[in-house]
């Protein structure tokens, strides 16, 4: 009795001990942990910014859904495996797919709800609501998920959202993000991310050990806050008339691969609409299937791809207004100066043909550029070739060529090419082609027209001709015109601090160039004439036609212009893959931009029958 006495005693002694350890050391810890149980914290999604055209017409809103979520600490008991269970069968899921989805979401963010299944239609919101107390730890929540009201339109430009990508999760850690929430992935939505982001709100509620609310309910309460308005440049009426016009050359040249344009104010870069065809519907990032997905990740046309800013084209003979101002400005012709353009020359013991052998006669350099001489521009080639000068690749760094123009995109905007001794070193094979290895009359007599190695996009053909339009500045294009509030007031300006740049033109050089550019679309040799001609005086276009010739195939008409001719406030650059000659394809769709934003019938637009 006496070792049993003593062993209970013990025992008494190691409870007193423990319960003493309990209450007196661990009791604020337990007591901690008591509160928290009690008290749960739940996040309310914020709503991102609106996007809208500079006129405030919606081109991206957030739309509320109820999603429908599970909370990771109380999924786990075998009541809730039989609800998830009803959940996937109900859904014409296999049994196990909300469990699985759950566990694998847990593993990675333990403590987040789960969502089950978005966007939830009004059957299954019944469902869940009238079986809740069947459901533990399932519910329905508020979510916004982005709305295009203007559907395709502007989607290049627009991008898209999605959640925070794995390899930027510590960028975004950063910049104050959790890590579960939907960031722009693309275009605008990426670049304005700062704005158009929100700020969740926070709730914290007192709930039993079922989780449902009780006693006081909401303890304290931070509301969510939607991102910022943001309002774009773009104007949606010309927007779509240049899409419109874009999808009706491709699909009606039964031939073409795909077609870009840009319409910018001269006067200050904001972009009036940036266009490519063939293009994709953004909601497909957010509620398309995975197939449907891939289907545009792979699709043949490369719907992706945004031609305006990132589509490499030679030049072709829009490039003679680059090449003009290079002459005019380095002295390889002096103004009033006639030269014979005959429909072929001979340089250098090679034959170098114009479009068509068409013999212009003696010519001055505005009327070569109404009629596009190939001939005369060769002639200027060859006094620069001979003078070993690189005032072509000068003047088209001036005018912004060979880099990007600094759209505020993200990414995506290529360079182009300026082709130029180092080029040519640096592509050339000096074992089998050593003769490629230096700059040859060939590469100047090419350059001179557009072509050979020369790649612009049609966003760096826009700015260019911006500046012959404005009088001689560089703008920067820019996408983002204002950040505003709820009322439309502004809050920030995003034009005005926009760099811009003297182009260094002389006024009567630019003069020069810009009579031949308006009589290349007005005059009787005017390769555009056909297009602009009927177009009244108020809404006149000067610009240039190009036709570039593609390797592999069908040539791209190319057609860049302003208007109206005596005091621009648009300029318009458009090029056609496997359009033909520029004046069939391409100005066409400039001059139906140009009646969107201008005012005129788009009936008074000719269809084009000239050349190059």
């Amino acid at each position: 009795m006496t070792s049993f006495a003593a062993l209970a005693l013990l025992l008494f002694g190691v409870l007193i001990a423990r319960l003493w350890f309990l209450q007196v050391i661990g009791g604020g810890e337990y007591q901690e942990r008591a509160e928290a149980n009690r008290l749960r914290t739940v996040i309310t999604e914020a709503p991102r910014g609106a996007i809208t055209d500079r006129n405030g017409k919606a081109l991206v809103t957030s739309r509320e859904v109820l999603n429908l979520v599970a909370e990771p600490q109380q999924v786990g008991g075998a009541r809730s495996t039989a609800a998830l269970r009803r959940l996937s069968v109900a859904l014409d899921h296999p049994p196990g797919f909300f469990a699985a989805k759950v566990r694998k979401a847990q593993e990675a963010r333990p403590f987040e709800p789960v969502v089950l299944e978005e966007e939830t239609g009004p059957e299954l919101q019944a469902y869940v609501e009238e079986r809740a107390s069947q459901l533990p730890g399932i519910s329905l929540r508020a979510a916004y998920v982005r709305d295009y009201p203007q559907g395709s339109t502007a989607a290049h430009l627009l991008g898209y959202t999605g959640p925070i990508p794995a390899e930027q999760a510590e960028q975004y850690a950063d910049r104050g993000y959790v890590g579960n929430e939907t960031v722009g992935r693309a275009g605008i939505e990426a670049q304005y991310e700062q704005y158009l982001r929100g700020i969740d709100g926070r709730e914290q509620v007192e709930v039993d050990a079922r989780g449902e609310v009780v006693g006081r309910g909401v303890l304290s309460r931070a509301p969510a806050q939607p991102g910022e308005t943001l309002r774009l440049s773009i104007d949606l009426k010309v927007q779509k008339a240049l899409e419109a016009a874009l999808r009706e050359e491709v699909r009606g040249s039964g031939v073409s691969t795909g077609a870009a344009g840009v319409a910018l104010d001269p006067r200050t870069g904001a972009v009036l609409a940036l266009a490519s065809y063939p293009t994709f519907d953004p909601d497909v990032f957010q509620s398309g299937t995975p197939r449907e997905v891939r289907r545009v990740l792979t699709a043949a046309g490369r719907p992706l791809l945004d031609r305006a800013i990132a589509g490499e084209y030679p030049a072709a003979s829009t490039f003679k207004a680059i090449t003009a101002a290079a002459a005019l400005e380095s002295g390889l012709y002096t103004p009033g100066e006639s030269i014979n353009s005959p429909g072929s020359v001979t340089l250098y013991k090679t034959l170098f043909r114009g479009f068509n052998n068409l013999d212009h006669g003696i010519i001055n350099l505005v009327t070569a550029l109404e009629v596009s001489s190939d001939t005369f521009f060769y002639e200027l080639a060859d006094r620069s070739f001979r003078r070993q000068g690189w005032p072509f690749q000068d003047w088209s760094r001036k005018f912004g060529l060979g880099r990007p123009t600094g759209l505020d995109l993200t990414e995506g905007e290529s360079a182009g090419l300026v082709p130029d001794l180092a080029y040519k070193r640096r592509t050339c094979d000096r074992a089998t082609d050593p003769i490629n290895c230096s700059w040859r009359p060939g590469d100047s007599v090419n350059m001179s027209i557009g072509q050979g190695n020369v790649l612009v996009t049609p966003i760096q053909m826009a700015v260019a001709y911006a500046a012959i339009a404005n009088g001689g500045t560089i703008v920067t294009p820019t996408l983002g015109r204002a950040v505003v509030d709820q009322d439309g007031r502004v809050l920030r300006d995003l034009v005005s601090a926009r760099a811009s740049r003297p182009l260094g033109l002389k006024k009567e050089n630019a003069d020069i160039i810009r009579q031949g550019l308006r009589r290349a679309a007005n005059g009787n040799g005017g390769t555009a004439t056909p297009v602009f001609g009927a177009l009244p005086r108020s809404a006149q276009v000067a610009g240039k036609t190009g036709t570039a010739e593609n390797p592999s195939g069908i040539d791209h008409a190319w057609y860049v212009g302003y208007a109206p001719a005596d005091a621009p406030e648009i300029v318009v650059a458009v090029v056609v893959e496997r359009g033909g000659q520029g004046a069939n394809a391409a100005a066409p769709a400039v001059c139906r931009a140009m009646s969107a934003y201008l005012g005129f019938g788009a009936a008074r637009c000719g269809t084009g029958a000239k050349a190059n």
